[in-house]
């Protein structure tokens, strides 16, 4: 599992146009060679190293994950949130104990608002989701007010250009597909150091599986060609540069599809806008997920959603992630 580094509440970090530059080069392309970040910062090999460590240290990055491409392996993006009744602080510290030790949780965030918590596992089939359910509502059912079970059918991941205000994006879709990737043990084994370590070297890697480096690299690259390695991602702390993070939930009225694409895309040219999610079950027909400095900025974004679609955005709900509790992109 990714370490997730605390961050002490009240700090407010400035960055630079360097610290900036460093950031979204790092999205997506965290495990890159210190040589291919400081080309494409404008910085020294020590100086890209001096603040990565520096941002890490402020709390700005929290940690570095591989996005996998699971589906590939035939498993289902399933989503759970709850929202809690009359639960002690110990209640919630033992319900989130379960979850960040459940092997099948691969992403957990604790909220504030309709939902208290969310939580995302992979499973095989629906009979998988729905034991995982029942197994937590029979440990923890007293506690549970309310639960919204979904399957995301694709998850769009976008760069991280809010510090640059930058509008164009790469962006990386986990969706449901028929493509299958195989994997053996080896992978397996690799695939679990870059969960715990991203940016571990292939120096280090080696004298952990006892194989050469020449062999993970070869098997790194395959993986990463075939497109289950997706990408490698910070984790940002976004209060500590003042931000906060949204999950929106705007439900829709019956238009032709050709302006939900439109919604789609503009929404995509928002450089706040870091995740949009499509699914079965959803609590509305459209979630996306965007940071802002302050309340008028995410009142602004919507307003402005509503005179552009006039006809199409029927109501919203907004939820805040209060913090990211645990990341394992693996089964």
């Amino acid at each position: 599992m990714t370490e997730i580094i605390k961050f002490r509440e009240g700090e407010t970090v400035k960055l630079d146009l360097k610290d900036k530059k460093l950031l979204y080069e790092l999205d997506f392309h965290a495990r890159d060679p210190l040589s291919r970040l400081a080309k494409r910062t404008g910085l020294s090999k020590q100086g890209v190293e001096y603040k990565i460590n520096s941002l890490i240290k402020k709390g700005v990055i929290k940690g570095f994950y591989p996005v996998i491409n699971v589906p590939k392996l035939g498993y289902k993006y399933c989503r759970l949130l709850l929202t809690l009744q009359n639960a002690t602080e110990k209640d919630k510290d033992g319900l989130i104990a379960y979850f960040r030790a459940h092997k099948k949780v691969f992403w957990l965030f604790d909220m504030q608002g309709a939902y208290d918590l969310l939580i995302v596992i992979w499973a095989k089939d629906i009979s998988e989701f729905k034991e995982f359910i029942e197994e937590t509502e029979s440990k923890f059912g007293y506690i549970i007010k309310r639960k919204v079970e979904t399957i995301a059918t694709d998850v769009i991941h976008y760069r991280y250009r809010f510090p640059l205000n930058i509008k164009e994006t790469e962006e990386i879709h986990i969706r449901e597909t028929d493509e299958r990737v195989k994997i053996d043990e080896k992978d397996s084994r690799i695939l679990d150091l870059l969960v715990k370590n991203p940016k571990m070297p292939l120096v280090k890697m080696s004298h952990e599986l006892g194989e050469s480096a020449k062999v993970i690299a070869y098997r790194i690259k395959r993986l990463e060609r075939e497109k289950f390695i997706e990408a490698y991602r910070p984790i940002i702390g976004y209060n500590a540069l003042g931000y906060t993070y949204y999950k929106i939930l705007i439900s829709l009225n019956k238009v032709a599809m050709g302006e939900f694409r439109k919604l789609k895309k503009y929404v995509k040219e928002n450089p706040l806008v870091v995740y949009l999610i499509e699914g079965i079950g959803l609590p509305a027909d459209l979630e996306l997920e965007m940071v802002v400095s302050s309340n008028q900025e995410l009142f602004n974004f919507i307003n402005d959603l509503k005179e552009k679609f006039p006809k199409l955005i029927a109501e919203y709900t907004t939820v805040v992630f209060m913090d990211t509790l645990k990341v394992r992109y693996l089964p």
